[in-house]
């Protein structure tokens, strides 16, 4: 308790300087939650359409690895009757799917044209929030995430494929961040983009999911000419189309930040313990061992760390609603798992800061601070 409150009474004796150092941390606790949040609501959307699609084998093209940039053609004839040999293939059934251009009122959207069978409904809207379930000829049902974000709303016309479509209602679980999905039924889709007999995935249902791996690979040996992926397998290279890119440039942002947190707290508490030389050296003089006074100032360091983590992570908690309502594409999924895992680093990260200032102390001659 002694150990303590020396602790809190050097720390709170320089006000501005705990402000400095307990800010710094919080900048570091904030940069590093909010992008391990960010990335994790971007990693949620990008591969959460495959993964909320009904289909327990993907077929495509060979050549075909994800969802967004598809340019697979498939033939729907004969498919039939070539699945109907498996036994294991419970249904079919073909998906359209074009990444495009949409526009409303002249504004320019990144849309994915989806063309779905309406009586499977496989592959359709994952969940509808409002309006019509199923759109009719010369309507669509759009994503939630484009109407909030370009303010498209049911009974608007939006131009896709060359066509004028009435919004007939809004769904969910379709927001690629960077692009939404725009759903129309699949005999819509083959007539706006002149794909008659042709498909861009067929998406199969087997009678036992815990086998579709094997039954993929049946199908994929069988035909050189595509590729078969697991739901799961897809929605995986989905993500990594979408985020590969991102993942080295955040991990190098987290380390700046964490080395910022470090050097501002290392710094401050260096700093704190110079001028302070003379009282640790009169505490040695009078009989305090050096492991006392390491732990004054490692309480120090903690008090400091986690003063700044309660910071840091409020501010995201705070924030990140915030954000994602003035910026839709900042998807923000914070969790526990990743706040506790915070909470170690900052640990670590005051322990580490820690360790320069107790190498200061040890050097200090109690005569000498006399003498001075």
């Amino acid at each position: 308790m002694r150990v303590l409150l020396i602790a809190r009474k050097n720390l709170f004796s320089e006000r501005t300087r705990l402000a400095i150092s307990v800010g710094g941390i919080a900048l570091s606790v904030f940069l590093i939650t909010f992008l391990l949040s960010l990335f994790r609501g971007w990693n949620e959307k990008v591969g959460g359409f495959v993964e909320n699609v009904d289909a327990d084998i993907w077929i495509a093209r060979e050549g075909t690895t994800d969802f967004l940039a598809a340019g697979s053609f498939l033939p729907v004839e004969g498919v039939d009757e070539r699945l109907s040999r498996i036994d294991e293939v419970e249904r079919w059934s073909p998906l359209i799917v074009r990444p495009m251009t949409a526009s409303k009122d002249g504004t320019k959207m990144d849309v994915q044209l989806v063309g779905y069978d309406p009586v499977s409904a496989i592959g359709g809207p994952v969940r509808i929030e409002e309006g019509k379930g199923v759109p009719g000829p010369g309507e669509v049902i759009v994503d939630e995430g484009l109407s909030r974000r370009y303010g498209v709303d049911i009974g608007d016309s939006i131009g896709a494929g060359g066509r004028d479509w009435r919004v007939v209602g809004k769904s969910s679980g379709g927001d690629f961040v960077a692009s939404q999905t725009i759903f129309i039924t699949f005999d819509q889709a083959e007539e706006a983009l002149q794909m008659e007999g042709l498909a861009t995935f067929l998406l199969l249902q087997v009678t036992r999911p815990s086998r579709a791996g094997l039954v993929a690979g049946m199908i994929g040996n069988a035909d050189p000419a595509i590729v078969t992926m697991t739901g799961d397998e897809f929605a995986a290279s989905t993500r990594d189309r979408a985020l590969g890119d991102v993942i080295p440039i955040l991990t190098v942002i987290l380390i700046l930040a964490f080395i910022v947190g470090l050097a501002v707290a290392g710094l401050t508490i260096y700093t704190a313990t110079v001028e302070k030389a003379r009282e640790y050296g009169i505490l040695k003089a009078v009989g305090f061992t050096n492991g006392y006074l390491y732990r004054v100032v490692f309480e120090q360091s903690l008090v400091t760390g986690l003063l700044g983590f309660l910071l840091g992570a409020g501010l995201t908690v705070v924030l990140g609603p915030f954000t994602q309502q003035l910026v839709p594409q900042f998807v923000i999924l914070v969790r526990w798992q990743d706040v506790l895992g915070m909470a170690g680093f900052t640990l670590l990260m005051t322990l580490l800061a820690a360790y320069v200032p107790t190498r200061r102390l040890a050097a200090i001659d109690p005569v000498a601070v006399f003498k001075g």
